[in-house]
C-alpha cells in the first residue's frame, strides 16, 4: 500500500487558498494535471522521482497561483484526479516533465549568462 506523505501537505496548503470559481481554461486544467502528476510522483519510494515530483507540483502550483490567486485548486485537482486514467498520468507525465525540463534548462542558461556578466564587471 502506497504511503501518501506529501499529499496531506499539499492538501493543507490548498486548504488555505481562497476559493474561486472553477476555471475551465485549458492552460489551467493542463497545469492542474501537472500538479496531480507531481503529487503522484512524490508518493513513490524512488528518491529521485519523489524529488522531481515535488518540484513539479510546486512549480505548477506557482503557475496556477500566478494565473489566478483565488483559484479553488483543491476542487480543480479533485476534478482532474477523478478523470485521469493511468494512460493520462503517463501522457501528462511526459508533457509536464518535458516542460519542466525545458524551463530548468532555461533557468540554467540564464544563470550562466548572469554569472558571465557579473564576472565581466
Amino acid at each position: 500500500m502506497a504511503k501518501h506523505h506529501w499529499l496531506p501537505v499539499v492538501l493543507a496548503l490548498l486548504a488555505t487558498a481562497p476559493p474561486s470559481a472553477m476555471a475551465a481554461d485549458p492552460d489551467t486544467v493542463a497545469d492542474a494535471r501537472c500538479v496531480a502528476v507531481g503529487i503522484r510522483a512524490a508518493e513513490t519510494p524512488d528518491s529521485r522521482q519523489k524529488s522531481t515530483g515535488l518540484l513539479m507540483a510546486l512549480y505548477f502550483i506557482g503557475r496556477l497561483d500566478g494565473r489566478d490567486p483565488k483559484l479553488d485548486l483543491e476542487a480543480l485537482l479533485s476534478e482532474q484526479l477523478a478523470k485521469m486514467t493511468a494512460a493520462d498520468f503517463e501522457t501528462e507525465g511526459t508533457r509536464c516533465g518535458n516542460y519542466l525540463g525545458s524551463k530548468g534548462a532555461e533557468i540554467t542558461r540564464v544563470g550562466q549568462d548572469l554569472l558571465k556578466q557579473l564576472g565581466a564587471k
